[in-house]
């Protein structure tokens, strides 16, 4: 019994530690932006241009909620 406790609590955390590590993972644009430069891609470049997010790069439009945040918070 004791060995199957063991095995589970091994297995949750290794599942925790995966789950972790997959949401500290940035974009091109949140990498850019967290060095205080603009992105290089041309992909972003263009979307950005237009005032839109590249679907390619930021799927979820990472790159817009982050700068949502930093006009909300000069206000």
């Amino acid at each position: 019994m004791k060995a199957i406790r063991a095995l589970m609590v091994g297995v949750c955390a290794v599942v925790f530690l995966a789950s972790t590590s997959l949401a500290v993972e940035q974009t091109c644009c949140q990498k850019a932006t967290a060095e205080g430069k603009e992105c290089k891609h041309k992909c972003c470049v263009a979307a950005h241009r237009d005032g839109d997010s590249c679907a390619k790069c930021n799927p979820n439009k990472e790159d817009l909620k982050k700068k949502e945040v930093k006009k909300d918070t000069r206000k």
